[in-house]
């Protein structure tokens, strides 16, 4: 399960090396501004029931650099998007102290222009293709799994243009429980942003066709809100 970005506060830092900013930091959002974007994005009511989403809700903003979208994990290489210093998240399920629970997130990256998004958009769309065959993963505790990546463009599209899917399918080969987890991913495009929605699921439990099929939904349906409200 790809679980990159659990925070319990907002954080908001500028990297400097060597005593020279590494790259020229964007205002922090205020809190209104915050407000404004959590306001558009997942809520309880957004999800299927029949995905199974254990309890708990957090709220995350982070504005610093030295973030990336990661993709999937390639025999210990992190596949992911280029840096970038703006991100809007809100998890639901995960925050609790259940042992494997079904969380689905929602991420948001805005960046500077469309230009910008589109620039790195065009970035993720090369390298996912990796994100493809089969896989050797280990977990941070310790033990591994093999993983089966797999990846496509969805049949929805948000202002004429597909968004990618991934799916990453432990196929319940893991030495360690923590690490049988399965994840499904769907991004899209949308103005000076890219949206991801992510569920992740105990493997043993699988990803039926109509379980993906709800989140490719749900994912277009978060994309087309933001465009509503753009």
């Amino acid at each position: 399960m790809m679980r990159r970005w659990i925070a319990v506060a907002a954080a908001a830092s500028l990297l400097l090396g060597g005593g020279v900013a590494a790259a020229a930091a964007r205002p922090t959002p205020t809190p209104e501004k915050q407000a404004k974007v959590f306001a558009r994005m997942i809520t309880r009511a957004d999800i299927p029931k029949s995905l199974m989403v254990s309890p708990g809700i957090e709220y995350t903003m982070k504005a610093h650099g030295g973030q990336h979208q990661s993709l999937c994990d390639k025999n210990g290489k992190d596949i992911q998007g280029r840096e970038t210093d703006l991100l809007y998240q809100v998890e639901l399920g995960e925050t609790n102290v259940e042992t494997d629970p079904v969380a689905i997130e929602q991420k948001v990256w805005p960046y500077a222009s469309a230009q910008q998004a589109l620039r790195e958009w065009q970035y993720i769309e090369q390298q996912v293709k990796v994100c493809t065959g089969r896989t050797n993963w280990r977990g941070e505790s310790g033990g591994g799994n093999i993983q089966y990546l797999q990846n496509g463009r969805t049949s929805l599209t948000v202002d004429g243009r597909t968004g990618i899917w991934i799916w990453i399918d432990s196929r319940k080969r893991a030495t360690n429980s923590d690490n049988e987890d399965g994840g499904y991913y769907v991004l899209y495009l949308v103005k000076d942003t890219i949206q991801s929605v992510e569920y992740d699921y105990p493997d043993a439990k699988g990803l039926p066709f109509a379980a993906r099929a709800q989140i490719d939904q749900l994912a277009w349906r978060l994309a087309e809100r933001w465009m509503d409200t753009y």
